[in-house]
């Protein structure tokens, strides 16, 4: 048998009897940490998928422990971090729908988008990724293959002249007579 099955074999095996040792006390974490169980599960599963993965994997059962928690710690963090995100950028929900309402905020959905055609492609879509796809700019500087710091200038500069371009091109509030 070649030596790298073997060894493969063997971290399988391993790792299979911690995962089942602590799977409960861990999800029991994950669960007082977010107040879901199936939540917690989709947490759990996904930190031990990441330490499966991961070259840096500490052999020794106390610190698999202890950087298991440390991930469940951080994947919850993220959880918290999207869900307050998410949030803060849901709109109030409106009961009674005014016409006017309706119709300017057609007209700024109309005029968005021709803000967001004055930008360039890489402009536009360091703007998706960051705010639509709410990517860091660590992330959408991999994606369009361009450094942070450029990524980072990008996306200012393009939300200025978004902001000029809807400030220019908003209505007058004086009704002509």
């Amino acid at each position: 048998m070649d030596a790298a099955f073997v060894m493969k074999r063997d971290k399988g095996q391993w790792f299979e009897g911690i995962v089942s040792s602590l799977t409960r006390p861990a999800t029991k974490f994950a669960t007082v940490l977010v107040n879901d169980f199936d939540l917690a599960e989709e947490i759990v599963q996904e930190a031990f998928a990441r330490m499966w993965a991961s070259p840096n994997t500490p052999s020794n059962e106390v610190e698999f422990r202890r950087y298991l928690y440390r991930t469940i710690t951080n994947l919850a963090h993220d959880y918290y971090r999207r869900r307050s995100r998410r949030s803060s950028l849901e709109a109030p929900i409106t009961v009674v729908v005014n016409p006017i309402e309706l119709v300017e905020a057609k007209a700024s959905d109309e005029a968005m988008k021709a803000a967001l055609n004055i930008l360039g492609l890489r402009e536009r879509q360091a703007i998706y990724l960051r705010y639509f796809e709410d990517r860091s700019f660590a992330e959408t500087a991999r994606m369009i293959g361009a450094r942070q710091v450029t990524v980072r200038v990008m996306v200012h500069r393009a939300l200025g002249k978004l902001r000029r371009h809807l400030s220019e091109s908003s209505p007058s509030d004086q009704v002509a007579i």
